[in-house]
């Protein structure tokens, strides 16, 4: 791959880093001014996901079902499970501390994928990703100290690393799936597993998540829009030519452009203690992921596409 070529691949995958950054950074804005709560905005996200997505199979494809292997359809649902956590345990958290640190403390969600990638994939661990898995988690550890959480609840910083661990079996059962199946197919299942079993735990715990003014389904639309489909949709496309860690690694950006966001529209002030913490959880993501990133994954991509 030289010359045009090689342009042209780079240029497409930069659009799309940058789609998928600008989606995801927007996601924790989008959900604390909606004036929902948690459960109801990981389920309305997923399940107008879930729609847009079977609409499109329905125009494309008409009324035949999908066809899909037995094994296929377990990764599918427990992808789908894992998201569900995921987005609850992770929302829940945006509502106890502020948006820098719970959006730090669930991007380590590449740390986890490198070691379920080992357990399930069977791939080598290096010891530069040890090196950054331990920093990692001693950086999870000082966001739960006083002297950095402040007056905030610490079950947030525990809750938002819930959220990770759920995120990596996420994009692990993804990126075996994508390996043998379409885009679309995948998404479908995945996405209306999450959504059914959000719907279930409504039910069991007996909250609300229809009755609310028009103005938070708006919210729950963008959610939908910007971050699902521009974010989680893209990231599951780009799984069936790249590793895990290289198709999550653009989270680095997500504590960064959330935490500015939240300071225009939330007056959420990042301190120096906070800002010093995020940025040795990024260096340690970043320490994992990298031996990665000189891979043969970019050419992977092309010749797949």
């Amino acid at each position: 791959m030289q010359g045009p070529s090689k342009l042209r691949l780079y240029l497409r995958l930069s659009i799309i880093f940058g789609v998928i950054l600008f989606s995801i950074s927007s996601s924790s804005i989008l959900i604390l001014l909606s004036g929902a709560t948690a459960t109801s905005c990981a389920f309305w996200r997923v399940f107008i996901a879930s729609i847009i997505l079977a609409s499109t199979w329905l125009i494309r494809n008409g009324l035949s079902t999908l066809h899909l292997d037995r094994e296929t359809v377990l990764y599918s649902v427990l992808s789908g499970l894992s998201l569900a956590v995921h987005f609850l345990l992770w929302m829940k958290s945006l509502f106890m501390v502020p948006v820098s640190i719970s959006t730090t403390v669930v991007v380590t969600y590449p740390l986890f994928a490198v070691l379920i990638d080992s357990l399930v994939l069977h791939e080598h661990v290096k010891p530069i990703q040890v090196a950054g898995l331990i920093l990692g988690f001693i950086g999870v550890l000082l966001f739960m100290q006083p002297w950095v959480l402040g007056c905030y609840n610490s079950l947030g910083v525990l809750l938002s690393l819930g959220g990770a661990v759920a995120a990596s079996f996420y994009f692990t059962m993804g990126r075996v799936v994508r390996r043998r199946t379409d885009l679309l197919s995948y998404t479908i299942l995945a996405y209306t597993t999450a959504s059914t079993a959000l719907l279930l735990y409504a039910a069991i715990h007996g909250e609300n998540i229809i009755y609310y003014p028009p103005r938070t389904y708006v919210y729950f639309i963008l959610l939908t829009l910007i971050p699902m489909m521009g974010g989680h949709t893209l990231i599951n496309y780009i799984l069936r030519y790249v590793k895990t860690g290289v198709a999550t690694s653009i989270a680095l950006g997500e504590p960064v452009g959330a935490s500015i966001l939240a300071h225009i529209t939330l007056s959420q002030v990042v301190d120096p203690p906070k800002a010093l913490v995020m940025v040795l959880v990024l260096s340690s993501i970043a320490l994992t992921i990298s031996s990665e990133a000189g891979s043969t994954a970019w050419r992977d991509y092309n010749d797949g596409r």
